[in-house]
């Protein structure tokens, strides 16, 4: 793992979106067999707006991972160079952003409505219970991945507006020469 500059490979999932392609896509046929299977014969057991959000959230997440995730990570996977620092940028990209859509669309939501069925409810059913199992370990995949890019991309943010990085951008401005001590001093004169 290098770290800084040029990443070749900073996580295990960044290198193998079709890892998360396939992942995705076994958990979103589960959810949607845990509804028709189970969830929309149960109102009585969740309530009818708990089956109501559930079945909005299985549509949603179908159409999320068909025209988003899945295209996202097939995109990464086929189609960036593996060699190039450009072509390492746009595939990190790319599976951010089926990340980010699968997570706030799919896994969170659905994750929240399972856990509430399953703490209202109990385990009543073998799918229930797959599927519950299945999306747990997929929010906390997602809320590692989503977490550790935030930081990443504050971190860096943070390093351009007040780390080294700063001094070397206003340094390159033609006939500026400031640093970050001069700065500072100039602001406190203010």
């Amino acid at each position: 793992m290098h770290y800084g500059g040029h990443h070749k490979g900073t996580t295990w999932l960044k290198e193998h979106p079709f890892a998360l392609m396939y992942w995705y896509g076994v958990c979103s046929i589960f959810t949607i067999v845990n509804y028709v299977s189970w969830v929309r014969f149960n109102e009585t057991l969740v309530g009818a707006s708990v089956k109501q959000a559930y079945f909005a959230f299985v549509f949603l997440t179908v159409l999320v991972y068909i025209f988003v995730a899945g295209f996202c990570f097939f995109w990464a996977a086929l189609y960036c160079d593996r060699e190039s620092k450009e072509g390492i940028k746009q595939r990190n990209k790319r599976v951010h952003t089926g990340m980010f859509f699968i997570y706030f669309f799919s896994d969170t939501p659905l994750f929240i409505i399972d856990l509430y069925i399953v703490y209202q409810s109990g385990w009543v059913d073998e799918v229930q219970g797959i599927t519950f199992v299945l999306k747990l370990i997929s929010w906390l995949i997602g809320t590692f991945f989503v977490w550790f890019v935030y930081m990443w991309k504050m971190s860096k943010f943070l390093h351009k507006k007040t780390g080294a990085d700063r001094e070397i951008q206003l340094a390159s401005a033609p006939g500026v020469t400031f640093n970050v001590a001069t700065i500072n001093n100039l602001q406190a004169d203010m």
